[in-house]
């Protein structure tokens, strides 16, 4: 190989080098406040790793004291849901038995009605013949309307 060639060559590889170089240190530059702040913080959490073991000991604690509340609240849950069954059960009688008795008040007043109507006709009657009732069976005109 000719000596003006190899010249060439190992310039061209000084100068790539020294230019990977320039940039390297120019990355570094830049980066260097980034990789202090990442020792920074590298430091701080290995200062706090007690602090943050007591509290993840903690949070643990804390989470099995609200799984057993949520298991209390589901067994309290589940409980009222069986009660609450079991007193529709019992109460349904008591309503069927009130539905009864209510559609029993409605005959008993429509047979009231009936009743009154039939005596007020029967002495209407008997006062439109001048004849006046046997009974005692006072009339009342505020009643009839």
């Amino acid at each position: 190989m000719s000596p003006t060639f190899m010249y060439l060559a190992v310039s061209v590889v000084v100068v790539a080098v020294v230019a990977s170089a320039a940039y390297l240190i120019r990355t570094l530059i830049r980066i260097r406040p980034i990789i202090e702040r990442l020792d920074d913080t590298s430091q701080f959490l290995e200062s706090s790793r007690p602090k943050l073991d007591r509290i993840m000991d903690s949070v643990e604690i804390e989470l099995v004291e609200l799984q057993g509340i949520s298991a209390k609240l589901n067994r309290i849950a589940g409980h009222a849901e069986s009660v609450s069954t079991g007193l529709k059960f019992a109460v349904q009688p008591i309503i069927t038995e009130v539905s009864d008795l209510g559609q029993l008040v409605r005959q008993a007043r429509a047979t009231a009605v009936a009743v009154k109507t039939g005596l007020l006709a029967w002495r209407d009657r008997g006062r439109a013949h001048d004849e006046e009732p046997s009974t005692g069976i006072e009339y009342d005109e505020e009643s009839r309307g």
